[in-house]
């Protein structure tokens, strides 16, 4: 973006606000200045000066020197506090008046509440918004009806801190739109463990039990400083990527500017049960009248229970022997007690590594991409690894019209499994996940609440996984939402010249390219191109993203996912088009089948798909413009699957019914399952063993230099029980 304050975080790793003002002496960078340009309308500046309720504000940013930015053009939104908000702020910090407070600090709150390159009105949030300040820190504004103000009209809260006013907001100026709010914005520099030292007061048993298995100490890593030298290595942009868009021979197809990530970034996600659930639901086990040290203990049996079987003893190695030990003991036999809690290997450390998400997701805005899943069908889902070696996590976003018996419908559920064939009808509620009153995130750590526990066990395994697993290629890695890659930008807005340019588009969208070595469990050669696309619901792919493949003799290796053990059909699902590549695919180093040629569509002979030209609807009882019938379309289906193909599912759609939220229409969307060019190819049966490692490699076996790129949407891991030779049998979502 502007590149404003690029020495801020590094410092916020030792020094907290609350603590040291003079943490901010390197934010004095004034905001770019490149396009100034005063205008004769009102801009944001012109708002604090004509209004007397923010002449403290007005001072602040006067004495941070930004007024002249605030005059200059752009689209912004602006969130400055009224005066009684920054009395408040000085009283609190122990300030006489504005101009006692540091310059370093003013610079810092000014832009704490700026957004650059975003106009943002409140009747366009969703119920929780997430978009990065000028500090690149997040900023998380719920609406979501539990906050009302004196007149009874829900309020907008950011950061559970500052509430936009209703009588004030959405005042139009000149160069974006403000919202005033009733506090002054304070960034959260806090870091790891110092949030939970601080909020622990509700859950206290499982802070304990983090700080006893060494978890909590574990979640120092932020900033990769490395990264900030060795990226030089590689330009701020490449230009002139192309991927899409050639339908014939006489396209030109889309062009891109590719923008190389900021910085390297790592995060967590703890999902806590606070004291009160343990007590309610196991109540057998715990109750507040038990000293901590028993309250542990029985964390540690309930552990135990849930990873005795051996089953999980195989997935986890526990049966395996110690090389380190002297008397030959396995790795069960040594760590499982309670005086080797710090051990991987230990019950009450795998429990807990299993509450711990990889990567930061600050608000539930980025947890799920609901983008593309129509909810009539399915529920918006993310398969997301943990720090428990050898497991997944499932996030999942559930809707009555899926789970009838759905407690709170729309609501986030951890490991759910809806009532299907698959599970032999046995419904799986799993945990509800919901925001602490209370800020819940710092630089690299977030927390949510669980109305119970969860865990990689038997059921986890045998039912919730017993599922076609579909995942996002834009999840398999933390680094994409650690730095704000994955679901950057505003999604419905489509490709444009912003896509073209080194600005961007709307609310920090940018395409991205990945260097070599970026990403912890991804490697490739130089001259890959590993280009992550912004989202774009018009799009023909699944959530709008997708990630290309480009360059001469492009080489691309990572893990398999981690799912139970057994027997599955990989899968990968692409848009196919004439500017596509060809790739050989390989699962453990051994070559599956034929390349992989991504520039034909469904209705190719080679595929034998039965289509309504590219776009309309296929089946005549679903649509008055279908032209085929329900048995003619299963008979293609198993044309289709013998080919080794699939229609795309009809629970994903591309396109969307406005811009507020995802929202499918017939009107203006268009199922995957119609769509000739989106759609399934099987790569191999691959047979996932315990307490192993898979890789997928994708080799290219044809190329056009910067075109011929090769698509990763999503994959699909489905157990052959379900869909092999006398399985019970695959629906069509």
């Amino acid at each position: 973006m502007k590149g404003l304050f690029k020495i801020l975080i590094s410092i916020c790793t030792v020094l907290f606000l609350t603590v040291q003002m003079n943490l901010f002496t390197s934010c004095n960078d004034d905001l770019a200045s490149d396009s100034y340009y005063t205008f004769t309308g009102e801009m944001m500046s012109d708002f604090l000066k004509n209004r007397e309720d923010f002449s403290l504000f007005k001072r602040i940013v006067e004495r941070a020197g930004e007024m002249d930015f605030l005059s200059s053009r752009g689209s912004r939104t602006f969130y400055p506090a009224i005066n009684s908000g920054v009395e408040a702020f000085l009283k609190e910090r122990g300030y006489a008046s504005v101009e006692d407070m540091p310059v370093e600090l003013c610079d810092t709150l000014v832009k704490a509440c700026l957004v650059d390159n975003s106009i943002k009105y409140t009747y366009n949030f969703a119920e929780t918004e997430q978009i990065n300040n000028e500090l690149d820190l997040p900023l998380i504004i719920v609406t979501d009806g539990d906050t009302v103000d004196a007149n009874g009209m829900t309020l907008s809260v950011i950061n559970r801190r500052s509430a936009i006013i209703n009588e004030l907001k959405n005042d139009s100026v000149d160069n974006g739109v403000v919202h005033p709010v009733d506090r002054v914005l304070i960034p959260n520099t806090s870091l790891g463990s110092s949030l939970l030292d601080e909020k622990h007061d509700e859950f206290t048993i499982y802070y304990e039990a983090l700080k006893r298995t060494g978890l909590l100490d574990s979640l120092i890593h932020y900033r990769d400083d490395s990264y900030e030298i060795w990226k030089e290595n590689y330009p701020e942009f490449k230009k002139d990527i192309h991927s899409g868009g050639i339908f014939n021979e006489n396209d030109q197809g889309y062009a891109y500017h590719a923008k190389r990530p900021d910085h390297r970034y790592q995060g967590f996600t703890l999902l806590i049960v606070p004291d009160e659930v343990l007590y309610e639901k196991y109540s057998n086990r715990f109750n507040a009248n038990m000293t901590l040290d028993q309250k542990v203990d029985a964390l540690y049996d309930l552990a135990v229970e849930k990873y005795k079987d051996n089953a999980a003893a195989n997935i986890f190695g526990l049966n395996d022997v110690d090389p380190d030990d002297s008397e030959g003991r396995t790795y069960k036999e040594r760590y499982w007690n309670r005086e080797s809690l710090t051990s991987r290997y230990n019950p009450l450390n795998m429990f807990l590594s299993y509450h711990i998400l990889d990567r930061l997701f600050a608000s539930t805005a980025k947890l799920i991409n609901c983008w593309g899943t129509n909810t009539a069908y399915a529920n918006p889902t993310e398969w997301i690894s943990t720090l428990l070696d050898y497991s997944t996590i499932k996030l999942e976003r559930v809707y009555a019209t899926v789970d009838k018996q759905v407690e709170h419908p729309a609501g986030y559920y951890v490991n759910h499994s809806t009532a299907t064939e698959y599970n032999s009808y046995d419904r799986i509620r799993g945990a509800y996940l919901t925001r602490p009153n209370a800020e819940n995130f710092s630089l690299n750590v977030s927390y949510f609440y669980l109305d119970d526990v969860v865990a990689y066990d038997q059921t986890m395994r045998n039912n919730v996984m017993n599922t076609r697993i579909r995942m996002d290629f834009s999840t398999l890695w933390p680094e994409l939402t650690n730095n704000d890659i994955r679901l950057c930008g505003n999604p419905t807005q489509a490709h444009g010249s912003h896509d073209n340019d080194e600005n961007g588009g709307e609310n920090g969208g940018f395409n991205y390219y990945i260097p070599v070595g970026y990403m912890k469990n991804c490697t490739f050669s130089e001259n890959t191109i590993f280009f992550v696309q912004r989202p774009k619901v018009p799009w023909w792919n699944w959530g709008g993203d997708e990630i290309n493949i480009l360059g001469t003799s492009y080489d691309v290796t990572f893990p398999l996912p981690n799912v139970p053990p057994g027997m599955y059909e990989l899968r990968l699902g692409y848009p196919g088009m004439l500017d596509r590549g060809i790739a050989q695919i390989y699962v453990d180093g051994i070559p599956q089948g034929i390349p992989i040629d991504m520039r034909y569509r469904a209705d190719d002979a080679r595929v034998g798909g039965l289509y309504n030209g590219t776009t309309g609807f296929r089946n005549s009882e679903e649509s008055t413009s279908g032209i085929y019938t329900t048995e003619q379309l299963e008979e293609n289906a198993r044309t289709m699957k013998n080919n080794g193909y699939y229609s795309g599912p009809k629970s994903c759609f591309t396109g969307n019914d406005g811009t507020d939220a995802p929202r499918y229409s017939p009107n203006s969307c268009t199922m995957m399952y119609n769509n000739a060019y989106t759609f399934r190819r099987k790569i191999c049966n691959v047979e996932v063993k315990p307490h192993t490692a898979h890789e997928i490699r994708i080799r290219s076996v044809f190329t056009q230099g910067n075109k011929g790129c090769f698509v990763l949407d999503y994959m699909e891991l489905v157990p052959v029980s379900i869909c092999g030779a006398g399985g019970i049998g695959e629906d069509l979502y």
